[in-house]
């Protein structure tokens, strides 16, 4: 059982990770620092930016729900 419990937290760490770093790009994006997509307007980086920050929120609440789930099990 623990060996599940250690996989759900380690794929909620990855998604939070991941989800960490699509906030950061996308308030680079915002400040207008991703030279990659220099295209895109300023509307649709807050937009790119608010959606990040929603999986965010989401990947946050999945690692919380995940860790005291292990918690429980020991």
């Amino acid at each position: 059982m623990a060996a599940i419990s250690n996989s759900r937290e380690s794929n909620a760490a990855a998604r939070y990770m991941q989800a960490t770093r699509n906030v950061e790009q996308a308030f680079r994006l915002v400040r207008g620092e991703v030279e990659d997509e220099a295209s895109i307007s300023h509307s649709d980086a807050v937009s790119r930016l608010e959606r990040a920050l929603e999986e965010l929120t989401e990947a946050e609440r999945l690692f919380d729900s995940a860790v005291k789930g292990t918690r429980r099990a020991h």
